[in-house]
Order: C-alpha cells, then sequence, then structure tokens
C-alpha cells in the first residue's frame, strides 16, 4: 500500500521531469540542426529519437500522472477512455524508442564498416523509409491492447489504468517481450561491431598516417555549377566521437529502459499480477531516458550549439530561407552519368574530386587503399542488399505471425488477423516469385512496400476505419460471412496475380516497359488465354477483397473506386507499349480476350 501511496506523490515529479524532458530535446533538435549544414542520415535518426522522447512526456505520461492527481479530488470519475489512450501510446512509443535506437546502432555499423557502400547507396531514403517502418509496426501492435487483445473476462481498464503487460494479456506480453529483446540484443551487436571498426581504423591511421581516405565527391555540369555531392571520410576525431556518442546511447538507454522494461515485463508474467513498483520503475525509467538523451547531445562537440547559433536556425525555418543548394545535395545514389575529370588530383593530402560528364569510371575501389581507375564494368555483389532482404522477409515473417495469433485470438480483431496474413504473404509472395520468374529484374523494390505514396495512405485509412468502427460498433465488425466472401476474393485474387506471373515467367515485370527487349514474347496461353490482364484482374479483386474481410463500408467503396481508376489507366498506358511491341499479333490477341476488369475495355485503336 506503501507503493501505491507513492504514486500520486510522484506524479508531480513526472510532469516536473517531463516539462524539463520537452524542453530540452526541443533543444537538442534545434541545436543539432543549428550545427548541420543539411540534414544527413544520422542526424535525421537522432532528431528523430529526440522528438519520440518529447512526444512520450508530453502524452502517455503526463496522462498519467494527472489522472494519479485527479484520483485525489472527492469528484473524480474513471475514464475508461482516457486509460485506452495512455495505454496505446505509451506502449506506441516504447516500441518506438526501442526500434530507434537499434536502428541508430544499426546505422552507425554500417557507416563505419562499409564506408563506400555507405556512401553509394540511399542512405537518407533508407533512413526515412525505417523510420515510416518502426512508427508502423509500433502503433499496430501497441492499438490492440486498447480495443480487444487481452482477457475479456476481466478488462485491464475496468477500475483502474492497470498497464502492465501482465493486466494486458498474454500474447501481448509475449510479443513485447521478444521485440524489445531482440532489438536489445541487435543493438548491442551492431553498437559492438561499430565500436570495434572505429578503433581498429584509428590504430590503422596511427601505424600509417598514409592511409588512403574515402575522397569528397562532388558532380558538376559542363557550366560548372554544383550539381551534388557525396561526403567524404570522417576525420578520426570525427568518427570516434560520433560512434563513441552511439554507443553511450545504446547503453543509456539498455540501463535505464530496455533491461528495467524486460525485468518487470518478465517478472508481471510470471507472477501474473502487476505491483505498484513495477509502475514507478517502468514510468521513471522512460523519464530519466528521455531526459539524458539531451544531455549526450550537449556533450557531443559535434552537436552542441550556442544560443545564437540556435536563435539564427529558428530564425531560418520560420522564414523558410534554408540553402536549397545544400538541401539537394546527394545523401547516397550515384546518378548513372556520374565521371571523373581526367585531370583528376588524387594525392594523399587531398580529399576532394571534381567530376565532369567525360569517362566512365567505378568508384567501388575506394573502399580501401588508393583506387584504381579503370572503365566501368558491373559493381561488386552488394552484401549490405542481402541484409535488406533478411530485414524486410523478417519484418513480414513477423507480421505473418502477429496475424495468426489475432486469427486465433477471442476477441473482434480475429477478422483484422485474417487480413495481416493475407497483406504480409503478398507482399513476400511478390518477392519470392519474382525471384524464381525473372531474377534478371530482381530488387528491394521487389517486396512493392514501398509500392507509392497513395498505396501506404491507402492502408493507413483501412487501418483507422477499422479501428474506430471496432470501437464505436464492435457488431459492425462480426459479420463473419462478409468476411468470409472477402478472404475467398483475397485468395482468388492471390492465386490469380501469382499464376500470372508464374505464366508469363521472364516477360512479367512490376514497372510498365517502353522499350521492347529481345526477351519480350506475348503471352497468350494459361490465364492469358482468359484474361488480357490477369495480374491486375487478381490485384484488383484482393484489395477490395480486403476491405471486403474487413467490413469497412467507407473503404470498400473508396478502394473500389481507386483501384479501378488507376488499373484503367494503367491498361492503356500498358496496351500502347504492347501494340508497339507486338502490332497486328496483339491487336488481333485484344479482339479476342477481354481485359478481365469489369468496364474496361484496354485502349481504343481507330483502324
Amino acid at each position: 500500500m506503501g507503493d501505491e501511496r507513492r504514486l500520486p506523490g510522484s506524479a508531480v515529479g513526472w510532469l516536473a521531469c517531463g516539462g524539463l524532458s520537452l524542453l530540452a530535446n526541443a533543444w537538442g533538435i534545434l541545436s543539432v540542426g543549428a550545427k548541420q549544414k543539411k540534414w544527413k542520415p544520422l542526424e535525421f535518426l537522432l532528431c528523430t529519437l529526440a522528438a519520440t522522447h518529447m512526444l512520450n512526456v508530453a502524452v502517455p505520461i503526463a496522462t498519467y500522472a494527472v489522472v494519479q492527481l485527479w484520483r485525489q479530488r472527492p469528484d473524480y470519475e474513471w475514464n475508461e477512455g482516457l486509460c485506452k489512450v495512455f495505454v496505446s501510446t505509451f506502449y506506441t512509443l516504447t516500441l518506438a524508442t526501442c526500434f530507434s535506437v537499434t536502428s541508430l546502432s544499426y546505422h552507425r555499423m554500417w557507416m563505419v564498416r562499409w564506408p563506400v557502400n555507405y556512401r553509394l547507396s540511399n542512405a537518407k531514403k533508407q533512413a526515412v523509409h525505417t523510420v515510416m517502418g518502426v512508427w508502423m509496426v509500433s502503433f499496430i501492435l501497441s492499438a490492440l491492447p486498447a480495443v480487444g487483445w487481452h482477457d475479456t473476462s476481466e478488462r485491464f481498464y475496468t477500475h483502474g489504468c492497470r498497464f502492465i503487460v501482465a493486466e494486458i494479456g498474454l500474447g501481448f506480453g509475449v510479443c513485447f517481450l521478444l521485440l524489445v529483446g531482440g532489438s536489445l540484443a541487435m543493438g548491442a551487436v551492431c553498437t559492438a561491431i561499430a565500436l570495434f571498426q572505429t578503433l581498429a581504423v584509428q590504430v590503422g591511421r596511427r601505424a600509417d598516417p598514409r592511409t588512403f581516405t574515402v575522397p569528397t565527391i562532388v558532380v558538376e555540369d559542363t557550366q560548372g555549377k554544383r550539381r551534388s555531392s557525396i561526403d567524404g571520410s570522417e576525420s578520426a576525431k570525427t568518427s570516434l566521437q560520433v560512434t563513441g556518442l552511439v554507443a553511450t546511447i545504446v547503453v543509456i538507454y539498455d540501463c535505464f529502459m530496455g533491461f528495467p522494461v524486460l525485468v518487470v515485463s518478465f517478472s508481471s508474467l510470471r507472477a501474473d499480477a502487476s505491483a505498484p513498483w513495477m509502475v514507478l520503475c517502468v514510468l521513471w525509467c522512460s523519464v530519466t531516458q528521455a531526459l539524458l538523451l539531451p544531455v549526450l547531445l550537449w556533450a557531443c562537440d559535434r552537436y552542441r550549439a550556442d544560443l545564437k547559433a540556435v536563435w539564427e536556425k529558428c530564425m531560418a525555418l520560420m522564414a523558410n530561407d534554408e540553402d536549397l543548394e545544400e538541401e539537394a545535395s546527394l545523401e547516397g545514389s550515384i546518378p548513372p552519368d556520374l565521371v571523373l575529370e581526367h585531370s583528376l588530383d588524387y594525392s594523399y593530402g587531398g580529399d576532394f574530386m571534381a567530376l565532369d560528364k567525360m569517362t566512365k569510371y567505378e568508384l567501388s575501389a575506394l573502399e580501401g587503399g588508393l583506387p584504381h581507375l579503370y572503365p566501368l564494368r558491373p559493381l561488386q555483389e552488394d552484401k549490405m542488399q542481402y541484409l535488406q532482404i533478411a530485414i524486410r522477409a523478417c519484418f513480414l515473417g513477423f507480421v505473418f505471425g502477429c496475424g495468426v495469433l489475432l486469427s486465433f485470438s477471442q476477441s473482434s480483431w480475429n477478422h483484422f488477423g485474417w487480413y495481416v496474413c493475407s497483406l504480409s504473404l503478398f507482399h513476400y509472395s511478390e518477392y519470392l516469385v519474382t525471384a524464381v520468374n525473372n531474377p534478371k529484374s530482381l530488387s528491394l523494390d521487389s517486396f512493392l512496400l514501398n509500392h507509392s505514396l497513395e498505396y501506404t495512405v491507402a492502408a493507413l485509412s483501412s487501418w483507422i476505419e477499422f479501428t474506430l468502427e471496432n470501437i464505436f460498433w464492435p457488431e459492425l465488425k462480426q459479420i463473419t460471412w462478409l468476411s468470409a466472401t472477402g478472404l475467398l476474393m483475397v485468395v482468388f485474387g492471390e492465386c490469380l496475380r501469382k499464376a500470372a506471373m508464374f505464366t508469363a515467367g521472364s516477360n512479367f515485370n512490376h514497372v510498365v516497359q517502353n522499350e521492347k527487349s529481345d526477351t519480350h514474347t506475348l503471352v497468350t496461353s494459361g490465364v492469358y488465354a482468359w484474361f488480357r490482364h490477369p495480374s491486375y484482374v487478381g490485384w484488383f479483386y484482393w484489395s477490395i477483397g480486403t476491405q471486403v474481410m474487413l467490413c469497412n463500408p467507407i473503404c470498400g467503396v473508396v478502394y473500389a473506386l481507386t483501384v479501378w481508376r488507376f488499373f484503367r489507366d494503367r491498361t492503356e498506358e500498358e496496351e500502347i507499349s504492347l501494340i508497339h511491341f507486338f502490332g497486328e499479333d496483339y491487336l488481333e490477341y485484344k479482339r479476342r480476350v477481354p481485359t478481365g476488369l469489369p468496364f474496361i475495355k484496354g485502349v481504343k485503336v481507330e483502324l
């Protein structure tokens, strides 16, 4: 009982420390921005982590503290909705923080272990995709406790806001432990590799001061105007300083948040109960690690800015007076026409290369030692791509596993589990079938995870509609026959699309081809004898089936109209190329076989 009485007393401390943390992290973000001429992936991830801390102390922790203070008033009334908001936001931000720290350590390991690969890849784009994936996974898992993934006989928010994982449910608790534990392990491994590599490079430079470093590369047009740039090697001092900062952030998080949360969660699951000391431990650890990040940023000279610099940065942001040329510089990928001038000087003392459109050379030799410049040939196999593939495949496998758990749960979310399984299986099978059928066109984009912004917005909209309707009209989501019909549509669409991919073989590509290859042939057999565009027909019914499965009336209608319009334009665009490729043969095929899409006849040809 002593611990329970300490909760309202600690609430004032949470509010005070939370307010201080909010200001300190905001200062840290402005300080990082003021010290950097352009946003780089590492700084972007640091600022994302600081913003996550700000949200954590401003929403869930502040909400819980205010509720504890309200409980002391005689007119206090329990608010179930407020508890749901707290639990969802707290676990969303807790997981987002955990994943962000791991992403930071992985990014630093990549940067110091494979420096040339890092600079030749689109690191900024990958950092943005990482943040999007982190928040998507965190939101999906953490929204579940508030709407049904718990013991229905005694809901954890009925009488008080008991948010320790044992009170929510065994399924959520196990998934939470696996996610946090795996993230901590990966972060520790990446940090150890980054530290070892940084120290090894430092020792190597001291032993041989003439060791070649990756130069700064600047791309200019024929008029001498700067088009883009790629950063060169970090100085020894900067490399050691940044790696030390990232390692310290990981250690601080592990000690003050990661391991305490694991211990509390495991203890509560083992005892099948929660205790007030667990609440105190988790919340104070959250506030503490949020306070320490801006202190670490201030301690790092690379990101420490004075008041004048921060003020000037604020004024520039409000005036939108940023240097566009600096912001537009490349943070990774090299344009296809990147070439080196003949008047290149690559002495050991220099770290600058001017480039122009004259002669093509390969830059992969910069990975170690003095570069040997020779005519362009295919770059060596990208080792990091295997890791990226593994990460995406593991992510889809995890999502599929969560979908299976939801499908067999006794809650109103079981139909959403069907949807999650269908979605993850679709994206994984797209890559797998492409790898079997047409390996030459295989890339990370073959997963179709970054299909388009519209695709992402549509998926998020369907999740939001399902969540809101499940909260306010749960009976709408329990129409089993309608969900079963949607599942059949999804299975039909998936099978038809994959059959089309197998039938087309190497002729199938995720991108509409505007130039005919020597290997292109007109496929009219198999499912192509039924429909001219069977892969589009499959995807059309698959996408509508997902909304029927979720019993989403709004998104169901919007999806149907949107995908119909999309495939109408897509078939017309593709058929123009096909007529150009195959001429009269395709026109005859077009007269015999329908598109398979309702009310879509394809491009009109006037003879």
